[in-house]
């Protein structure tokens, strides 16, 4: 956690500069700072719980959406693998979403979602289908339509 917390403290101080620099904020600015500030949060928590001898586990965004598909991936874990995670391991992977998915809910529910579609036991990049692959693939569908069509209708 310690090692997190350096590098949002330093990427903070990165972003103030720009911003004294430039005199206003883009909004890729404002998300940096949003997700720094969501790891000095986290770093604060840690070290209370540390310092309480509590570990409680605080989820990058407590929207409803990402929280159902947290739970949808931890319960997928429990089914597949018999696997629960510990509050560590838990944030950890957390810390290993937020990371994979660029501090971007959006795309972080959609590598939830990826992980349990293909059965995988963790969080691995998008794959995207090239736009030219799915164009061929639908056209091969639409021909071997069309070709069975004009099969029966000739029949």
């Amino acid at each position: 956690m310690i090692p997190q917390y350096v590098k949002a403290v330093g990427q903070l101080q990165e972003l103030f500069q720009e911003l004294a620099a430039e005199g206003k904020i883009s909004a890729r600015q404002a998300g940096r700072f949003d997700h720094s500030q969501k790891i000095l949060v986290n770093f604060h928590s840690w070290l209370r719980s540390e310092f309480d001898g509590n570990t409680k586990v605080e989820l990058p965004w407590e929207d409803d959406r990402f929280v159902e598909a947290w739970t949808l991936w931890t319960n997928f874990k429990k089914e597949q693998f018999q696997f629960s995670y510990k509050p560590i391991s838990e944030q950890g992977a957390l810390k290993d979403l937020t990371d994979l998915s660029e501090g971007n809910m959006e795309k972080a529910i959609e590598i939830i979602h990826q992980s349990i579609k293909k059965g995988w036991k963790g969080f691995f990049e998008l794959k995207v289908q090239n736009a030219i692959t799915k164009k061929l693939v639908d056209q091969r569908q639409i021909d071997y339509k069309q070709q069975l069509m004009n099969r029966l209708g000739a029949e």
